[in-house]
């Protein structure tokens, strides 16, 4: 894996299936995972992580942990209703989005990296 894979972690598979598919078009690698705990080790090298909210419910612990850890890399996914507070550490991006905002979102993290 280098680092322009993006990891996407999503308990929905279809949700994981759309955020892949709008990466791969844009030519980034992928590589998609329904828990936390199974994308950690991927995480660790990859460009950033994808984590859809839900999984801040069913995994809280791991999720606390990796956000405090790699924060800097990932990106949110929180729904409009979600009481998330958004934070300087990780990005957040609000469902519904489209291609273009996750990639906005995507560069923006990139260049805050260079």
């Amino acid at each position: 894996m280098d680092g322009k894979t993006i990891i996407v972690v999503a308990a929905d598979q279809g949700l994981r299936r759309s955020v892949a598919f709008a990466l791969e078009v844009e030519e980034y690698a992928t590589q998609s995972y329904d828990t936390l705990r199974a994308a950690e080790g991927a995480s660790r090298v990859a460009l950033c992580t994808i984590l859809d909210d839900d999984i801040l419910r069913s995994e809280p612990q791991a999720a606390a942990h990796f956000l405090s850890n790699r924060g800097g890399r990932a990106i949110l996914l929180v729904d409009g209703l979600s009481a998330l507070q958004q934070r300087v550490d990780y990005a957040t991006l609000t469902k519904p989005f489209t291609g273009p905002d996750l990639l906005s979102v995507i560069n923006s993290l990139v260049e805050a990296a260079k």
